[in-house]
């Protein structure tokens, strides 16, 4: 899993929210605080998460990334659907980076 993949999946999911159904007030606020996050995490780790991504084993503790990406993920499906698929994708591969 690569940064960059990250990264365009980050700018699909912006691109989601502008042009699909709206999201509540509460919900934007999590993606957009997730976001910062994992940009910042990005910014931090950009080389090192480059040259050593690893796959995660379900025995190793999730991140609080991940966990909270799980919590979205899971609002996102009941809630906003449309939203859902995009917003899985990035935590699968916050999990597969070990972020």
């Amino acid at each position: 899993m690569s940064i960059d993949n990250l990264k365009e999946s980050l700018q699909k999911l912006h691109v989601t929210l502008e042009n699909g159904a709206p999201v509540d007030p509460e919900t934007r606020a999590l993606l957009q605080t997730l976001d910062a996050d994992i940009q910042r995490v990005l910014s931090n780790n950009d080389v090192a998460l480059a040259s050593t991504a690893v796959e995660v084993t379900n025995d190793e503790p999730s991140s609080d990334l991940v966990k909270q990406a799980q919590k979205i993920s899971a609002r996102l499906a009941v809630r906003h659907p449309h939203l859902e698929p995009v917003f899985r994708d990035i935590a699968d591969m916050l999990t597969k980076m070990g972020i």
